[in-house]
């Protein structure tokens, strides 16, 4: 008898407050009287517009072309202004075009909006009423302050998501309340390799990944509640990232068997390379084949199907693979595939 792939288990980052879209892109456009807003797509077709206030302008972001548009939905609505039913459209599109390219989870993320816990605080009570009753997939509260997390799990109606549990992102070693908090609720966690410095290689990435586990089964947490994260680093900054990553990702699917998940913000792999979007998909198929069944990221910008079905022999795929397991380590291959358009 044949056995099935498991299935991938998206966890959507879309809607976090720390998003951005250039100025000059199709998600932002101008009010009639010249203000730059964001476009919002509504149900009967047509379109809102919702102004992006000054506190957001008036940031280096903004000034160097880029909007954070989650931001501005999410101040308008926690402000209360005239147009906070548009920004719960525009929240509510975001979730369904998620769940529609495949999300398995929605990861909400206000950390950003205020440096102030009060500030989060309030962003998270008004996100996650508005994204949880209108998703089939539950949430995944995400924030760096346990406090946040704790009022975010709190606001999570349990028949929401088809009744699945919400996923709290995540739980460090300097961070065992977030372990707590989940053993206590029952909830999925993901497990973050990071400590004090940034993992180098796969043993350093696999002796943290081990002890978060023990950390976890010690609260009595199962191996099938946790998504362990390796950290995806970026191969423009480290050469060996891919390959040490990928080990890491081998060794503990040995270890732990299937039960365990797998997961990683699968695109950071490629931050400041050419052609992101190549590599980020190779990467993915990369580490589902060395045992990953989670991930991290955008399923609107990538599409996870084709991502997973790759053609392997294409000249693209090959170069890539080369660059992120370290067989064209400076990446000269890779890059000088890109500047004569063979990457197109």
């Amino acid at each position: 008898m044949s056995t099935s792939t498991p299935p991938f288990i998206v966890i959507g980052e879309n809607i976090h407050t720390s998003r951005v879209v250039k100025r000059d892109g199709v998600r932002i456009g101008e009010t009639p009287t010249g203000e730059v807003a964001v476009r919002v797509p509504l149900p009967d077709g047509g379109e809102g517009l919702l102004p992006v206030q000054p506190v957001i302008r008036d940031t280096r972001e903004f000034a160097a072309g880029r909007v954070k548009h989650v931001m501005v939905a999410v101040h308008e609505g926690v402000t209360g202004g005239p147009l906070a039913d548009l920004a719960t459209t525009y929240v509510r599109w975001m979730a369904a075009r998620q769940i529609a390219g495949g999300a398995s989870y929605l990861d909400l993320n206000v950390d950003e909006y205020s440096p102030d816990v009060d500030g989060r605080l309030a962003a998270m009570a008004w996100l996650v009423p508005i994204v949880g009753p209108v998703s089939s997939v539950p949430l995944s509260i995400d924030s760096s302050d346990s406090v946040v997390m704790e009022a975010g799990l709190d606001l999570v109606d349990p028949a929401w998501g088809g009744g699945a549990k919400p996923l709290l992102n995540s739980a460090a070693a300097d961070r065992p309340d977030v372990l707590d908090l989940a053993a206590s609720r029952g909830c999925p966690v993901v497990l973050s390799s990071m400590g004090e410095t940034t993992p180098a290689g796969a043993e350093e990435r696999l002796e943290r990944a081990v002890e978060m586990i023990d950390m976890a089964q010690a609260r009595g947490l199962a191996l099938s509640d946790l998504h362990v994260d390796p950290l995806v680093i970026p191969i423009g900054a480290d050469t060996e990232a891919g390959a040490g990553y990928l080990e890491a990702v081998r060794q503990l699917r040995e270890r732990y068997g299937p039960e365990l998940h797998i997961t990683g913000g699968v695109s950071n792999v490629s931050f400041g390379m050419p052609a992101r979007r190549l590599i980020s998909d190779v990467f993915l198929d990369l580490c589902v084949q060395a045992g990953q069944d989670s991930g991290i990221v955008d399923p609107v910008a990538a599409d996870i199907n084709a991502a997973l079905n790759p053609d392997r022999a294409a000249e693209g795929y090959r170069l890539a693979a080369d660059l992120l397991t370290g067989v064209d380590a400076f990446g000269v291959e890779f890059i000088d595939a890109f500047r004569s358009g063979r990457l197109a």
